[in-house]
């Protein structure tokens, strides 16, 4: 069986789930048995013109490919199979192979089903959020099979990771360094804290009383750290400065502004293959899916509905320019 994407069963309810199992003798153990004869159809009754539709068959264990049946719904080997690998998803670790571990997973998928079942009968499923959210669910159900199949069929060899390997590392010695830093809400602040670094501040005092990042009580301290660790903007700035010294314009990122104080650099030998092979294979994959979703979209038809423009109001006067 090919593998399946993470989070294709939303199992946010697992741990209820599982707790009701203890104690309960309501499901039955039930173990795959092959059938001994393969239950015939009677003939249709035949008409004067044609012969009657027949009945659809009624589930039952004597088909080897159902494991259990709930109020007359079937849970199925391979539908077990789905349930199975989301439960040992959702406990990182856990094999899932004991008898035990076996019934505790067929009880919370015979469980999940009663809840649907009554909530069907309840008509929960046909009220339009809910039915919007079961859409949802299928289309990203859907979509995360199709990026399955398709990384499936274009396979990265060990030459493809090894040849990124030599592209991003080599035999290039890697720089790791060493830094501080005052995070600050606005350019302003941040400048003021420059200007006093200029006059001869302590960075590392300045930082327990200025900073707005979690490394404040720290003194701003960041430890060591390589480039690819930083988002880019930092990255690049505590690149281009000498030890000993810090920034002087702000520098802006996603989380605010930034002073910086470059406290030492080292080269460090590059990683060996094995040891980031993972993420290297992560990162092909990416470029898989991007290529992947880049051809779609070229060929698509996309019409976006622009934001709603609130109506002004005759009497009130115009916004200032932000």
């Amino acid at each position: 069986m090919q593998s399946l994407p993470k989070n294709l069963i939303v199992l946010s309810l697992a741990v209820l789930l599982s707790g009701c199992n203890e104690g309960t003798d309501s499901v039955p153990q039930v173990t795959a048995k092959a059938a001994t004869e393969v239950a015939k159809q009677e003939p249709a009754a035949e008409t004067s013109n044609t012969a009657a539709p027949a009945a659809p068959q009624k589930a039952t264990l004597d088909d080897p490919d159902v494991v259990v049946i709930v109020n007359g719904s079937p849970v199925t080997k391979s539908m077990y199979a789905v349930f199975h690998q989301q439960w040992r998803q959702a406990r990182q670790g856990a094999k899932g192979n004991t008898p035990q571990e076996q019934m505790a997973i067929l009880n919370e998928l015979v469980n999940a089903m009663l809840i649907v079942q009554d909530a069907q009968a309840e008509g929960f499923d046909k009220k339009p959020e809910v039915a919007e959210l079961l859409n949802l669910l299928r289309i990203r159900a859907l979509a995360e099979m199709s990026i399955a199949n398709r990384v499936q069929q274009q396979p990265i060899s060990s030459d493809d990771i090894k040849a990124l390997y030599d592209q991003r590392y080599g035999d290039k010695p890697q720089q790791e360094f060493k830094a501080r830093h005052i995070l600050l809400t606005s350019e302003e602040d941040a400048r003021a804290v420059i200007k006093e670094l200029d006059g001869g501040a302590d960075f590392t005092e300045l930082a327990k009383t200025r900073s707005t990042g979690p490394s404040a009580s720290q003194g701003g301290e960041l430890g060591w750290f390589d480039s690819t660790q930083m988002v880019e903007p930092f990255a690049e700035a505590v690149m281009a400065m000498e030890n000993g010294t810090h920034s002087t314009t702000p520098v802006k990122t996603q989380f605010g502004w930034h002073v910086i104080f470059r406290e030492d650099a080292r080269e460090i030998p590059p990683p060996s293959l094995e040891e980031v092979q993972d993420t290297l294979m992560n990162e092909k994959r990416r470029e898989l899916v991007m290529s992947y979703l880049t051809e779609l979209r070229k060929k698509a038809d996309i019409q976006v509905r622009p934001p709603a423009q609130k109506a002004a109001n005759s009497n009130t006067a115009a916004a200032p320019p932000h």
